[in-house]
């Protein structure tokens, strides 16, 4: 009788130090969960911190980007106007500082660090809102189109239509060719075209054959810029509805 309340004893106690280690453990894991959440909470704040900082910069460039093509396609459209009016391309300043936006072109850079980490991490599911995490990942395809468009439509620029167009006109922009790239005619205030050139400028857009070439290129610019506009007006209004979403 004595050995049996012994071995019940033992029993007792050896159950009792099992549960307590399995309480330990259990303790241990939820407060290592627990940590573990709260590490990945700091993350996604932190993420969400720098792609708020991303999309504000992605809106600078965009906006410089609409600035630029909208210069260049207001000109181009003032050419063809002028065109239209006159039934010709007049060697004159003022139609060559129109035309002249034609072979100007903007790069567009995607700015995207943040979310290209959350992709070679493997964390973009450490972003807990599900709306916001497919918003951004339908966001970055989206722009990446509008970057492969444009970069194709200036490689086209730059391959054709400059090749062309600047064995036809000048190439204005006197000392500060530079402020081109800023969409800001302010760059032509202060430069005229040499006589030498002029003549040569006017004896070459006497040809019709050039004069349907420059033609279509200038139509053929205003078309693609339009487009680029339109894209890069999508591409803010995207911007801003994914920056009211982290708000």
């Amino acid at each position: 009788m004595i050995k049996e309340n012994k071995v019940s004893k033992y029993l007792l106690y050896a159950i009792g130090e099992i549960v307590l280690v399995v309480i330990g453990i259990l303790i241990a894991l939820s407060i290592n969960n627990w940590n573990t959440r709260r590490i990945n909470h700091i993350k996604e704040n932190n993420y969400l911190v720098n792609l708020k900082r991303d999309l504000n910069n992605q809106l600078k460039i965009i906006d410089r980007n609409l600035k630029g093509e909208t210069y260049i396609f207001n000109s181009l459209t003032k050419a063809n106007n002028n065109y239209e009016k006159y039934k010709k391309f007049r060697a004159v300043q003022e139609d060559l500082v129109l035309i002249t936006p034609m072979n100007n072109r903007y790069t567009f850079t995607i700015t995207s660090p943040t979310y290209t980490e959350l992709l070679s991490t493997g964390n973009l599911d450490l972003i807990s809102n599900t709306v916001l995490k497919n918003l951004m990942v339908r966001y970055y395809e989206d722009l990446e189109l509008t970057s492969q468009v444009i970069q194709k439509n200036n490689d086209y620029k730059d391959n054709v239509i400059s090749l062309k167009s600047l064995s036809i006109i000048e190439m204005l922009g006197g000392s500060s060719p530079e402020k081109l790239y800023d969409g800001m005619d302010s760059s032509f205030n202060n430069y005229e075209t040499p006589n030498h050139l002029m003549e040569i400028i006017e004896t070459n857009i006497s040809k019709p054959e050039n004069e349907l070439i420059l033609l279509n290129l200038i139509r053929f610019k205003r078309l693609v810029t339009l487009n680029h506009i339109s894209r890069l007006k999508v591409a803010k209004t995207q911007t801003e509805e994914l920056l009211s979403t982290l708000n």
